[in-house]
């Protein structure tokens, strides 16, 4: 090994044209190793999410801390690029939706369940805090316009967007947060995992495992409110109107 160096050194030396055909040839080695730990360790760039690959997209949004270091703000917007791009999607980006999720697992589902978790308590602890300053006679739209959100982000980070108006979707959690009622009242009877009940089950969990004291207070009220209010109780004592 020392006789080879020591050859490509004294080549180096031999001829201005060859040492500089040398060294630019050296060079370009490291840029190239450069680039190659560049792209495996170096930051994940935000892809275009209206007309990148999906898969690309999918993976940026749920496996990656560059999209959990955004501002939640930000997180919304691309998540509402997301949500359209699923609603037109075509054969081809279903496939790539397919293949994303089948190759998801181990140490990458963990991840997934660690951003899509992270994403539901930011969002959820951005109306929470906004929900203080809200006036008593908006605080019900207010919910609505919550739930609504809410359902949107999580369907999008699941891949399941549906074609629903907003004004269908609180039709829809009245109706179950109606049922639910009822059901409850039976002992026997347990309801179905559906519409305020699933996300007030899904919230629970992640507020209570991932969330800091002061998001699981904030988060609990407007739950605790928001259940109320699809359930036709006052907001401020839980009375039926």
């Amino acid at each position: 090994m020392g006789e080879t160096l020591r050859g490509w050194w004294d080549a180096a030396r031999a001829t201005p044209g060859r040492r500089r055909t040398l060294w630019i040839g050296g060079a370009l080695l490291l840029l190239g190793g450069g680039a190659g730990l560049f792209a495996v360790y170096g930051p994940v760039f935000q892809p275009d999410y209206r007309r990148g690959k999906l898969d690309r997209v999918m993976n940026y949004t749920l496996l990656t801390d560059e999209f959990n270091n955004l501002p939640v703000e930000k997180r919304m917007e691309l998540i509402g690029q997301l949500v359209q791009r699923l609603r037109k999607m075509d054969a081809g980006d279903s496939v790539l939706l397919a293949g994303f999720a089948s190759g998801v697992a181990g140490a990458a589902r963990e991840k997934l369940e660690e951003n899509a978790s992270r994403l539901a308590i930011d969002l959820w602890d951005k109306h929470a805090k906004d929900y203080d300053k809200v006036a008593p006679e908006e605080r019900e739209e207010f919910l609505e316009q919550a739930f609504v959100d809410f359902q949107k982000t999580m369907e999008a980070v699941g891949g399941q967007v549906r074609d629903v108006s907003d004004s269908d979707r609180i039709n829809e959690v009245r109706k179950q947060a109606s049922r639910d009622r009822q059901a409850l009242r039976d002992p026997e009877n347990q309801p179905p995992p559906e519409a305020i009940g699933r996300m007030v089950s899904v919230m629970n969990r992640t507020l209570g495992s991932n969330a800091n004291p002061t998001q699981r207070v904030r988060g609990a009220q407007m739950m605790r409110d928001m259940v109320r209010h699809f359930r036709g109780q006052d907001i401020a004592t839980g009375k039926p109107k």
